[in-house]
C-alpha cells in the first residue's frame, strides 16, 4: 500500500494539487474557447464576400436582360454572362472559406484546450485515482477484523517513514519502542491523518 507518485504525499498535497489542476483545466478551456470564437468571427469576412458575389450575379443577370435591346444587346448579354459566372465563382469561394473558417475555429479551440491537458489526463489523473483507490482500500481493510491489526502495523510503519522526525516525535516520544511492542494506534492514527482520515470514523473503531 505505497503511493508511488511523490507529489501525492498526503491529503493536504492532494487538495492543493486538485486546486492547481482545476485552475489549469479551466484556464485552458477558456483560452481554447476564446481563440476558437475569435477565429469563428472571421466567418463574417467570408459572408461579406458571398454577399458581394451574389450582388455581382444580380448585376450580371440585369445585364443579360438587356440582351434583347438592339445594337447593345449582344455585348451586354455576353458581359452579363461573364459577370454572372464571376459572381457565382465568388459565392462558391466565399462559402468554402466560411466552411474552412468554422472547421479551423473548432480545431484550434480543441487543440488549445486539450493539448495542455495531456499531463492532467496521463500523469496527474492516474496518480490521483491510484491515491484514492489506496485510501479506499485502507478503509476496507480496517473494516475487516481479521486484517485490522496487520493493517494498523503497516500504517504505523508508514507513519515513521512518511512523516518527518519532528512530526513523528509529536505523536510518540518512542516510535521504535512502540513499533517493537505492537503499540500501533497512535502512529497509525498519524498516518491516517496524513491521508485525510480519522481513526474514530473508520469501521470497527
Amino acid at each position: 500500500m505505497k503511493v508511488r507518485q511523490s507529489w501525492l504525499r498526503d491529503a493536504d498535497s492532494v487538495r492543493t494539487w486538485d486546486g492547481v489542476v482545476a485552475f489549469w483545466v479551466v484556464f485552458w478551456l477558456v483560452v481554447g474557447v476564446l481563440a476558437g470564437f475569435q477565429i469563428w468571427n472571421l466567418e463574417a469576412l467570408s459572408t461579406g464576400v458571398v454577399d458581394s458575389g451574389r450582388a455581382l450575379g444580380t448585376a450580371g443577370k440585369a445585364l443579360q436582360d438587356l440582351s434583347a435591346l438592339p445594337v447593345i444587346g449582344d455585348r451586354t448579354g455576353e458581359l452579363g454572362r461573364q459577370v454572372v459566372t464571376s459572381g457565382a465563382s465568388i459565392v462558391t469561394g466565399g462559402q468554402e472559406a466560411a466552411s474552412s473558417t468554422r472547421v479551423l475555429a473548432i480545431l484550434l479551440a480543441v487543440t488549445i484546450a486539450l493539448g495542455p491537458l495531456g499531463p492532467v489526463l496521463f500523469v496527474y489523473l492516474p496518480g490521483r485515482l491510484a491515491w484514492r483507490a489506496e485510501v479506499a482500500q485502507i478503509v476496507a481493510l480496517l473494516g475487516d477484523p481479521r486484517r485490522r491489526d496487520a493493517v494498523m502495523g503497516q500504517l504505523a510503519r508508514r507513519c515513521v517513514t512518511n512523516l518527518s522526525v519532528a512530526q513523528v516525535l509529536t505523536i510518540t516520544s518512542e516510535p521504535e519502542a512502540d513499533l517493537a511492542a505492537g503499540r500501533y494506534d497512535r502512529l497509525a492514527a498519524g498516518e491516517l491523518r496524513r491521508l485525510g482520515l480519522r481513526l474514530s470514523d473508520l469501521p470497527g473503531s
